[in-house]
């Protein structure tokens, strides 16, 4: 018996699509096996960096920036001062200063550019001697002037830093520097020469200026080492939150199936081949009944082709009913329903189905990256969806295999079904068949799940399920194999929602009737879901009659 079983439950094989070698020679087919993937464990999953491991990459991205900076700023300054003259022995003091900052800031560019080069000793060396080349800038320009901004911005950058050592001791320099320069000239031990001279003011305003120049060296110190401090408690706090957000079982599963997916995406047997108006490309993906290419249909008009499983073509039945059911789904006009533009002809090597090319995600990649779906986003899918479904139960046609691989989020604006009649060629009044059963368990109607009836109803139910899957974070059921997962949508009622999530008991009560065991207690449509979901969210329910043990636990 064959299945196609969701990724939630386990890693589906991948899909044989007949290509030109395998028209001719199905033997040599069987000889080339696709790979199947690996095993996955945790191990494998790209941690995610520490605090201190993310302090520190914004460290030497931030310092390697700063150091570029203090290379070119200190030469273009030392330039400058020729034409701004000055006293002769300061002015030489401070290009020579301003020489040996640009020489040490471009070991310190160095350093950080590459984190194998990083050495903690010798950037701690090469800022302080920095620093002490920089203090003849104050007794050159003045050391009331605004150049003592070069010295607070120096405290502050270095505080911001890891490093507390080289940050002290860059305030010490500066603080200390400072003060052996401007406390003379407030006593006249020596004049105040600087270009920008303090000659003219009294001594009382120098002692004032002093002291708020070193309260503002000492309070750029503490505020950087402040926001140090709270910059790693909100990184710690936020990857605390991450570590315990979502079902990492759930996840896990999820990300296996991404793997896997992965691991066989590669060119097709069909690639760069002609079939009927489209060239075809890449594989976008492959599922249980072929495979979808990428393609270039007439006009340059972007579309995608799914090619029907080689073991499709061995039937003439099935064909002729693939075709069939194409031509339904080619009928059905709905935003809301992915546009199929072509039908392969039956003289066609293999049957296949153009349909418009959408770009984003589906839904299933969604609930892989966000386990969950927010709430407000789940209730426009489940419009749209519904909506979708509609145009297709008036039509007298039923999906019976909507799950979240075939809801695509197109555009990042509408949500559109996938996989229109695809699944019900397979069957012929019942679901199980000799070719397996029709449909995915995890979102499969217990109705179709026992072979009987299929309706519309069966399409509620589905859209039911996901709904569920998307506010819990769980697929409804899960089994150790099928014959025990089959049993449990049959029998079984699913854990009750609230236990996984904040659910509303009007919204629970919603998925009960959507998720009836019976369809006769079912919503009569997917629309009728769609408005009673909605209306319980914006918490004016509808008044419903829930089955009774709907929900266990």
């Amino acid at each position: 018996m064959s299945v196609e079983v969701d990724p939630d439950q386990t890693v589906a094989e991948p899909t044989q699509a007949a290509g030109p070698k395998a028209l001719s020679d199905a033997a040599a087919i069987s000889n080339h096996p696709t790979p199947t993937s690996g095993g996955f464990t945790a191990s494998h999953r790209t941690p995610h960096p520490t605090t201190a491991e993310t302090l520190e990459k914004g460290d030497l991205a931030r310092s390697q920036m700063f150091h570029l900076f203090g290379v070119i700023a200190p030469l273009i300054a030392a330039g400058l001062a020729f034409l701004i003259g000055g006293e002769p022995y300061t002015r030489t003091a401070f290009q020579l200063g301003a020489v040996l900052m640009a020489f040490c800031n471009g070991g310190l560019f160095y350093l950080t550019s590459k984190p194998e080069r990083y050495n903690e000793k010798w950037e701690g060396v090469l800022w302080v001697i920095s620093t002490i080349a920089i203090q003849p800038a104050i007794a050159y320009f003045g050391p009331f002037s605004a150049v003592v901004m070069i010295d607070i911005l120096g405290i502050m950058f270095i505080a911001l830093g890891r490093r507390l050592a080289t940050a002290l001791a860059t305030a010490v320099v500066c603080i200390t520097g400072h003060l052996a320069i401007a406390v003379p000239m407030i006593l006249n031990v020596w004049p105040d020469v600087g270009v920008l001279s303090s000659q003219g003011a009294a001594r009382s305003q120098l002692y004032t200026a002093e002291i708020m120049i070193l309260i503002f060296m000492m309070s750029s110190y503490a505020l950087a080492r402040w926001a140090r401090t709270a910059n790693a408690r909100a990184l710690a706090d936020l990857q605390s939150a991450l570590r315990v957000i979502g079902d990492r079982e759930q996840a896990l599963a999820e990300v296996n199936d991404a793997e896997a997916r992965q691991k066989r995406a590669a060119e097709g047997r069909w690639t760069n081949q002609q079939l009927g108006n489209f060239k075809l490309g890449v594989v976008l993906g492959r599922g249980a009944m072929g495979e979808v290419y990428e393609a270039i249909g007439p006009q340059n008009q972007p579309a995608a082709v799914k090619l029907l499983d080689a073991r499709a073509t061995a039937s003439p039945g099935l064909v002729d009913r693939f075709h069939r059911e194409m031509d339904i789904a080619k009928r059905l006009e709905s935003p809301y329903i992915v546009k199929v533009f072509a039908v392969s002809p039956p003289e066609a090597p293999v049957p296949y189905i153009a349909m418009e090319r959408l770009t984003g995600t589906d839904l299933a990649t969604r609930l892989r990256n966000e386990v969950r779906l927010p709430a407000d986003e789940l209730m426009l899918l489940v419009d749209q969806v519904a909506h979708g479904l509609e145009v297709a139960r008036k039509a007298g046609v039923v999906h019976r295999d909507l799950k979240p691989h075939n809801i695509f989020h197109h555009q990042q604006s509408t949500w559109k079904i996938l996989d229109f009649g695809v699944s019900k060629f397979m069957d012929s009044e019942g679901t199980l068949t000799g070719e397996g059963i029709v449909g995915t368990p995890q979102y499969m109607a217990p109705e179709q799940a026992s072979g009987g009836h299929v309706t519309h109803l069966a399409d509620v139910y589905a859209l039911g399920a996901i709904a569920y899957r998307c506010l819990t974070g769980r697929s409804p059921f899960k089994g150790k194999d099928l014959a025990q997962l089959v049993y449990q949508v049959v029998h079984s009622p699913p854990e009750r929602p609230s236990n996984f999530s904040r659910i509303s008991v009007s919204v629970e009560e919603v998925l009960a009737v959507a998720m009836a065991k019976d369809p006769r207690r079912r919503f009569s449509s997917a629309l009728s879901f769609a408005q009673a979901l909605i209306a319980a969210r914006r918490n004016k329910p509808m008044e419903l009659e829930a089955p009774e043990n709907a929900w266990r636990g």
